[in-house]
């Protein structure tokens, strides 16, 4: 059993390292890097990966996910759904699509970011005086920090705002030290020119659900995964392909093959990187939301909680399996170590992964990975995900943002 479990706290760790992706893994890499850059403990930032997982969770990835499940497992996640529905109908917000066609204007975009940044302050500053134990208050902190900045991150995922050209404005693309470019993230952006709907360029994100006739839907513009291939669910047949050709555009265009796709979605990357440590630092100019991730930002649960530390790395995986189960880890055919980890979940046998590696040790994860992942781990997220139920964290954050009528609120204006 220690064995195991020692294999199972490295999956977690193979799990989240660094690297680049879209989808779940990419969303994954950009929280903890947002957590090592605050000082986050590891326990803290993953805590903070879960709550980044949750708009997906509670949304389209099950939604995906239970198509290639069944059985137990199968029965578990639905159950999960059918006791979440409020959840669900607020996930459908966090993500920047364009719901309905909804977006007209630059200034609809604003008008979500503004209100997504005072819910999230005023969620974080609640939480000080809620009558709760401790270590309650520092997972709603953490879920909450991590929902609002899958929003952030969604946002350059699923817009166009990278195919344009920022160097011919005064808000130029920003060179990284470790080589590469980030384009200016919208708040730098706002920060030289206060009204967008004045801007030079007039910003759009995806049609969603995707129509058949219309060139922007979400199939054809989100950057989501490495190989910008995703299923035409729009179209007959819903075939899968290449959607590079609608990203051909801005400093950094693909063109189709490998190197320019992956250099193209590179940039979505560390552009959604840097607006998500700009977003703490702009909730942390409330001081009560400040007080709210201090207060959690060092939490040692192998220390403090060791029952809690089992339950997180039972999560991690979790959120993978699902995500590999939904074709949402990094796309439906990951490359490389991620797709490996992906079959082997899904085929649930270690000859999935053949002789690539003459690693025990990575056999043994592979192994912990297929046998242990499902359902075991879902039975065993717990607290993570049932705060979401209790203390309605999705909902409380779409206040403002969205209604029941799944129309985004400045639509009804």
């Amino acid at each position: 059993m220690v064995r195991k479990f020692s294999a199972l706290v490295v999956l977690a760790g193979f799990l989240v390292s660094p690297a680049a992706g879209f989808d779940t893994y990419w969303l994954s890499q950009c929280s903890q890097k947002v957590g090592e850059q605050f000082g986050f403990t590891e326990d803290a930032w993953k805590i903070m990966q879960l709550g980044n997982f949750s708009p997906d969770f509670f949304g389209p990835v099950s939604e995906y996910a239970s198509k290639n499940l069944k059985g137990q497992e199968l029965e578990v996640l639905n159950q999960s759904e059918a006791n979440n529905p409020q959840v669900r109908g607020a996930a459908i917000f966090f993500h920047f699509d364009n719901l309905n066609s909804d977006f007209q204007s630059n200034s609809d975009f604003g008008y979500l970011f503004s209100h997504l940044l005072g819910g999230t302050q005023n969620l974080l500053a609640s939480y000080n005086k809620l009558h709760v134990d401790e270590r309650t208050r520092k997972v709603l902190t953490l879920i909450t920090l991590g929902a609002s900045l899958h929003a952030v991150q969604d946002f350059y995922s699923h817009s166009d705002w990278i195919h344009n050209d920022f160097d011919k404005t005064d808000a130029k693309m920003v060179k990284l030290p470790s080589g590469g470019f980030r384009a200016p993230t919208w708040f730098e952006f706002l920060s030289k020119h206060t009204d967008p709907n004045k801007w030079p360029f007039q910003v759009k994100s995806g049609i969603y659900p995707p129509i058949a006739s219309a060139r922007n839907t979400h199939t054809r513009m989100n950057h989501d995964n490495s190989r910008l291939m995703y299923t035409e669910y729009e179209n007959p047949g819903q075939p899968l392909r290449s959607q590079a050709e609608y990203h051909n555009a801005g400093p950094v265009p693909a063109r189709g093959d490998d190197a320019s796709d992956l250099a193209h979605q590179q940039l979505a990357v560390n552009t959604a990187t840097a607006a998500s440590i700009e977003w703490v630092k702009k909730v942390e100019d409330n001081s009560d939301a400040r007080k709210a991730i201090e207060s959690a930002k060092g939490w040692n649960l192998k220390t403090h909680d060791p029952h809690l530390a089992k339950e997180l790395e039972a999560g991690t995986v979790t959120e993978m399996a699902i995500s590999c189960a939904a074709g949402k880890w990094d796309g439906d055919d990951p490359p490389g170590d991620r797709g490996t980890l992906c079959r082997s979940v899904l085929e649930r046998k270690m000859n999935s992964i053949g002789g690539t590696t003459g690693s025990q040790l990575e056999s043994e994860i592979i192994g912990l990975a297929a046998n242990l992942v499902m359902p075991f781990a879902l039975k065993f997220t717990g607290m993570f995900w049932d705060v979401h139920g209790q203390y309605h964290i999705l909902e409380r954050l779409a206040e403002g943002v969205g209604s029941n009528s799944g129309h985004y609120s400045f639509a009804q204006k």
